[in-house]
């Protein structure tokens, strides 16, 4: 019991994606646990695929498997001019889909401007985060956030990269778009 209590306190590694949000009265980051976080890299190819959303940059070869390479400031801000920015980092995560037939987890690339910084959130700190931050506008439209907290000032979410992998985001988004 006591060891648990300990682990509780020590925190759990995150990793956080400091977010450039318009509309958003705080600064954002995207929170990924160590379990999510595959691989960090640095700049790699990216095949663009013509015709694509503005929030998918391309997909990448990544161990004998092509990844979607997903932008999360494009993803939040869908109203807003897609702009063609460098990126210094990608990150491989889980996205906590399956895939139906292998049964594995469906991973995707998210592309970061800046890096990624590593943060110890303790499991106090979440209890007590519990309490749901309101979530940016453009955020919520998104439909992908399972969670938002506040921590030191800052919102920080908990995207849920699924649909975007299953290919089923892009089906929601043109409806609601219509």
């Amino acid at each position: 019991m006591i060891m648990a209590h300990e682990r509780q306190q020590a925190g759990i590694r995150s990793f956080l994606l400091p977010l450039s949000i318009n509309g958003a009265a705080e600064n954002v980051a995207c929170l990924f646990s160590q379990n999510q976080v595959v691989e960090i890299l640095g700049p790699r190819p990216v095949e663009y695929i013509p015709g694509s959303p503005g929030y998918l940059r391309g997909v990448m070869l990544y161990h004998d498997s092509l990844l979607p390479v997903v932008d999360l400031e494009a993803l939040c801000d869908r109203h807003q001019p897609v702009r063609q920015e460098q990126y210094r980092q990608l990150v491989v995560v889980r996205t906590g889909a399956v895939d139906p037939v292998t049964g594995e987890s469906l991973k995707a690339v998210v592309s970061a401007k800046v890096r990624m910084q590593l943060a110890k959130i303790s499991g106090q700190e979440l209890a007590q985060a519990s309490e749901q931050g309101k979530v940016p506008s453009s955020l919520r439209e998104s439909g992908l956030v399972r969670g938002c907290f506040r921590r030191q000032g800052d919102s920080v979410v908990l995207f849920d990269l699924g649909p975007v992998v299953q290919g089923t985001y892009a089906g929601r988004v043109r409806e609601v778009c219509r």
